[in-house]
């Protein structure tokens, strides 16, 4: 590899980690510029609600400190430096600066080489003899390997680009103004000559200006794009912290800005390096630039960047709240680490009628769902008009219809574009899924052409499950007689026709039509891997409703987990939306992280606060009275409850009311995927080991979870305690699910209410129960049965029958495997860590530490002062022999007749007795 190759490539990875892990590039720098000479324009504007809006995080020092670099930061920026010095020798480009907004250059022009951004400018720029390391074939194999880490800089080069189309088309050619800050070696003055009518202002440090200005003349003496509008840019060259005390719009005006044009105001990764006061001196200006005098033109401000410390979340309701304090309106938003960079478009509202302007309008694209969380539910209807019906429901993954029965195996065999391939037996046939949804028996499966559909688990002919059977070229067979159905739950052959000789096509056709008629078919969709079913009639489903997930958010790796319960569904909503219970019984379990901070000991500051957003309602908590959101808990009707919080991660637990007495959930886990974790999840093993890892935590807190709902569920159902007798913190959010959930239940009736029938067919036999005909009977009889809560199997030959499907194969209802597993973990904990077994209730009351017991504490000698050495733990005999066992015998103790030993062992792991 030719050593400039390698320097290129080394200094492009540098960047794009720097990038990464700092979020921003290095700190502000104290350049000073004289000033242009100007007063500040009279501005009428409401200066106590804009104050207030910007009043979070501005202290009494005006230059409090902007963000700064980490040391990896730092350091990648002196490397790259230097290596760009290298690159950039002997070249007459005129460029000034050659680390950090040289990189961003280099990176457009080569993510311009990949088709991911459009760019043709940019390696115009570089210099002549080295811009061929990111624009030759050659180059897109070489770097492809980091493509990942200039995300951050293609995403935002996007977001751009297409507000400011967005923009121009509003103007439709009328003299406009486009003023970008911080764009470094930006292109869009070049790329956008076609726009005649649009005046750049690009304002910078001195000497970036100061290069920029050279490189442009450069590339209009070498190139000829065929336009003869001459760069119209103007430059400002200065430090954005000297405007501690205004003057921004000043400088602006006297540089050439027409105030009666549209103006549209592009921020790009320049307000990390702005102190909180200057700062908010130019929010005040630029939202106030509608009413400088004789304004009367519209203006729009377009971010990707940092807003803090007036926004410090990455939630979209929080920054609408704050731009309306501004009087403007957000068009659209989505937000990276955390609510480091926040990418937003802006409106300044009519000064006349506090409303959108024409921009606003025009510029706005669909409605902005107000979700505190990126993924959200659509279906606004069921916060107002609460309702068990009309609602899509999930009810599997697409790995589980494809055959798979646990994630991790899924993972394993899933293909490259993130389909799963269905699992065929040695016959050539697959089986169908079946689950329930309100104690109504499904059947899922995959027509020839690949589409789902979705019937009730009811052969229309003698009412054998359907589920049974086996689906052979896309058609659904029945275990009993061999009927067919296939495309949309078509019944497509009934063996027995063909008995008859004299038999006519026609009339064997209509006969199918029968029997279609008489199945019972569902709308279902597969969206984002899940499969969901609606509930409501067939023909009124709306895709649209569909749960989605906010376009152009930072991308996460999804990690599945089904857990079954014996419990109904609303206890595990209600434990989902209770926030005390994480910190108390799940003390340990929940990973002890200060920054997380679900600890025991931070019960005490926990402070809840209730919110409703265009999804749902939740708690928004952090700790104490002045602390940062940490985590936020929703409930979207009619059954998800989504977690989230200010690092990107999210839960959402899609709580299927399988039947009564059980229910499974089908968690959804998103992992941020920085450059970090996809490099992990590339490497080959990595994505199913961290499946296991995340499945089997969860498997743990469902096991905690699942005793206390299970004790709950006995005693409120089968005794008659109260569901809730005296409520405490975060249980008004328990009261408000009730109130929903009653109010469901008054509008659309008991939603367990079902008929396995087509009500528009008439059954050959309507009842023929055990319980004879009468229907007053039957329903009594049925009635009484009690809380259905096991998975009870009939064993066959050629197939089994499971009674409650889908069958339990999960935590916490089936944990064998994972208590199993738990004593090895628990062994290695203790016999090599000191730490506490799963089994302790309270882990870090004081903090996290391993366990030491009072003899082995280090005491100090009183004559030196000094700590005398720790005793060295020995494990007993009895810890030896359980390792043994644990580790070598437990998949066999059975056969070796230790089944009891080990169960024993287990228990007394449990209470520390072999430390």
């Amino acid at each position: 590899m030719p050593s400039s190759t390698l320097f290129v490539r080394l200094s492009l990875l540098l960047s794009s980690l720097n990038i990464v892990s700092s979020f921003v590039p290095s700190g502000a720098r104290p350049l000073r510029l004289c000033p242009l000479q100007s007063s500040p324009p009279s501005v009428d504007f409401n200066e106590e609600r804009i104050g207030e809006a910007l009043s979070k995080g501005v202290v009494e020092d005006d230059f409090a400190e902007s963000d700064e670099q980490n040391v990896f930061g730092t350091l990648s920026d002196a490397i790259t430096g230097s290596i760009f010095s290298v690159l950039h020798l002997g070249s007459d480009c005129g460029i000034k600066d050659s680390s950090k907004n040289l990189r961003v250059l280099w990176v457009r022009a080569l993510l311009h080489n990949y088709g991911e951004v459009v760019d043709p400018v940019a390696a115009k720029l570089l210099p002549d003899k080295t811009r061929g390391l990111v624009t030759s074939e050659y180059s897109k194999g070489l770097f492809s390997p980091i493509r990942k880490f200039a995300e951050w800089i293609a995403s935002r080069t996007t977001f751009i680009d297409e507000s400011l189309d967005s923009f121009l088309s509003h103007t439709g050619g009328e003299p406009c103004n486009v003023v970008l800050f911080g764009s470094g070696y930006d292109t869009r003055a070049l790329r956008y000559r076609k726009h005649p009518e649009a005046a750049f202002y690009e304002v910078d440090l001195p000497e970036v200006v100061q290069g920029k200005a050279e490189l442009y003349e450069k590339y209009l003496r070498e190139n000829d794009d065929g336009y003869d509008k001459e760069v119209t840019s103007r430059f400002l060259g200065k430090d954005l912290n000297e405007y501690s005390s205004g003057g921004l719009v000043a400088d602006l005006l006297d540089l050439g800005l027409d105030p009666t044009k549209p103006t549209l105001f592009v921020w790009e990764a320049v307000l990390f390096y702005v102190n909180s006061g200057p700062k908010r001196e130019i929010f005040k200006e630029l939202y106030s630039f509608n009413k400088l005098p004789g304004r009367t033109k519209d203006t729009a401000v377009v971010f990707t960047d940092s807003l803090k410390p007036f926004v410090d979340v990455p939630f979209t309701s929080e920054t609408d709240k704050f731009f309306k304090g501004l009087d403007a309106s957000l068009l659209s938003h989505r937000s990276r680490w955390g609510g480091a960079v926040h990418f937003a478009a802006t409106v300044l509202n009519d000064p006349s009628t506090g409303g959108l302007t024409p921009l606003g309008e025009s510029m706005r694209g669909e409605d902005l769902v107000m979700s505190y969380t990126p993924t959200q539910s659509n279906n606004k209807k069921l916060l107002a008009e609460p309702s068990m019906d009309d609602a899509w429901y999930a009810v599997g993954y697409a790995w589980q219809v494809a055959g798979y029965s646990s994630a991790v195996e899924a993972v394993m065999a899933q293909a490259p574009d993130g389909s799963f391939p269905t699992k065929v037996s040695s016959d050539g046939t697959t089986k169908p899924y079946a689950t329930r949804l309100w104690n109504e028996p499904l059947v899922v499966y995959r027509d020839a052409d690949g589409n789902l559909v979705c019937v009730t688990d009811v052969c229309p002919h003698r009412s054998a499950p359907l589920s049974m059977g086996t689906v052979e070229e896309g058609r659904l067979k029945c275990f009993y007689h061999g009927w067919a159905f296939g495309e949309g739950g078509q019944c497509v052959d009934v063996p027995t026709q063909r008995s008859n000789p004299n038999g006519s096509e026609e009339a064997m056709a209509k006969f199918r039509e029968r029997v279609t008629g008489c199945a019972k078919r569902h709308a279902v969709a597969e969206k984002d891997g899940m499969i969901y079913v609606w509930r409501g009639e067939l023909l009124e489903a709306d895709a649209s409703l569909l749960p989605s997930k906010r376009e152009g958010d930072m991308e996460t790796q999804p990690i599945d987990t089904v857990l079954d319960y014996a419990v109904d569904y609303s206890y595990i909503v209600e434990n989902n939306l209770d926030s005390p219970h994480l910190f108390y019984l799940h003390d340990g379990s929940v990973p002890p992280i200060e920054s997380i901070g679900m600890m025991s000991k931070n019960l005490p500051d926990l402070r809840l606060r209730p919110f409703q957003d265009d999804c749902g309602f939740g708690h928004l908590g952090r700790f104490k009275d002045n602390g940062r959101v940490k985590k936020l808990l929703r409930f979207d009707p009619p059954n998800v409850v989504r977690h989230g919080g200010v690092s990107g991660f999210e839960e959402e637990f899609h709580i299927v009311p399988v039947s009564p007495g059980r229910a499974r959930v089908l968690l959804r886990q998103h992992l941020p995927k920085g450059p970090i974790l996809s490099t992990i999840v590339s490497i080959p093993g990595m994505l199913p080991f961290l499946t296991s890892l995340v499945n089997n935590w969860n498997y743990h807190i469902a096991l905690e979870d699942g005793a206390v709902m299970q004790g709950q569920s006995h005693l409120i159902e089968d005794m008659g305690a109260p569901r809730m007798q005296i409520g405490a913190l975060g249980d008004d959010l328990m009261s408000r699910y009730w109130s929903w959930r009653t109010k469901a239940h008054e509008r659309s009736g008991n939603p367990w209410r079902n008929t396995l029938q087509n009500v528009e067919s008439k059954p050959s036999i309507p009842s023929g129960t055990t319980y004879g005909d009468d229907e007053a009977v039957v329903e009594l009889a049925r009635s009484t049965q009690g809380r259905i809560v096991d998975a009870s199997e009939t064993v066959g030959i050629k197939q089994r029958y499971v009674q409650q499907t889908p069958e339990a194969l999960y935590p916490p209802m089936n944990s064998a495997s994972y208590l199993q597993a738990l004593v090895v973990d628990d062994l290695v904990k203790g016999l090599f860590q000191g730490l506490e077994p799963a089994g302790t209730m309270i882990k870090t009351e004081k903090s996290y530490a391993p366990r030491v017991r009072p003899q082995e504490a280090k005491e100090v000698d009183p004559a030196t002062g000094v700590r005398r050495p720790e005793p060295q733990r020995i494990p007993t005999f009895a810890g030896l022999v359980a390792a043994a066992v644990t580790w070598g015998v437990v998949e066999n103790a059975e056969v070796l007749g230790l089944r009891e030993v080990t169960e024993k062992m287990a228990l007394a792991m449990q209470h520390g007795l072999f430390l």
